[in-house]
């Protein structure tokens, strides 16, 4: 399972055919031919969503598979040893390549407890702006065609308006905490606050479902980040 490039409760996966990924790997300085279709936000990450396209926060459309040659999968798979590499999205949206840094000198990236290095932009990008190529741009696209209405040429459907259903339907979750010389309920407080505005989301972290959100966003990151998560915690709990 490769490190998703963001984690953020807005991050959606979209309905799409599958692009065809670059002939050459997309790692910087790379020039191998790129022999997998490598999935950014891995399947278990979007849950059930669709897998080809994902929507980033900003509403902008990127494919979610690039093509990396056997060395380079193998690195952000973490298939042997742990992570060695994996594919960062920056705010400026841009994607960047990152590997694992095992010198003393001190690179800009620090996560999941690993110490990372950039290589540099991956090329492609892959976002598109070429008709046809992107969901969102398809949909520009097809203006002339009425909701429900497929169009005879490439066989994209203009999708129905929704009509708004009801509020959705929500339970009250409660757990035990320590309340002596810990006070667990602030604690827990000050974690699903600090997650919250880290990830964006806006407003009273204790109304809503804005907890729920924070806490599935930290097991989203604990779910990817498995192996080194038990190592780390096996680590501090011997000292």
């Amino acid at each position: 399972m490769s490190l998703a490039p963001m984690i953020h409760p807005s991050i959606r996966g979209v309905e799409g055919r599958r692009r065809d990924v670059s002939p050459t790997c997309v790692v910087p300085g790379c020039i191998s031919l790129a022999q997998h279709g490598h999935h950014m936000w891995a399947r278990s990450y979007l849950r059930g969503q669709p897998t080809e396209w994902v929507s980033l926060p900003s509403g902008r459309i990127v494919t979610n598979v690039v093509g990396l040659c056997i060395r380079h999968h193998s690195q952000v798979t973490g298939e042997v040893g742990g992570h060695k590499a994996m594919i960062r999205l920056e705010e400026d949206e841009t994607f960047i390549w990152l590997t694992a840094q095992t010198g003393k000198s001190a690179p800009p990236y620090s996560i999941t407890g690993t110490q990372w290095i950039s290589d540099g932009a991956i090329n492609p990008q892959p976002w598109y702006e070429v008709a046809d190529e992107a969901p969102i741009v398809k949909k520009k696209a097809h203006l002339h065609l009425d909701p429900g209405q497929t169009c005879g040429s490439c066989g994209y459907t203009q999708p129905r308006k929704a009509k708004p259903g009801p509020k959705r339907k929500t339970v009250a979750w409660t757990a035990r905490v320590p309340d002596d010389a810990e006070n667990g309920a602030e604690e827990l407080d000050l974690l699903t606050e600090n997650i919250g505005r880290r990830i964006g989301l806006d407003g009273d972290m204790k109304i809503g479902t804005a907890r729920y959100h924070a806490l599935m966003a930290l097991a989203a990151f604990y779910y990817a980040n498995e192996t080194t998560f038990i190592e780390d915690w096996k680590e501090a709990s011997e000292t």
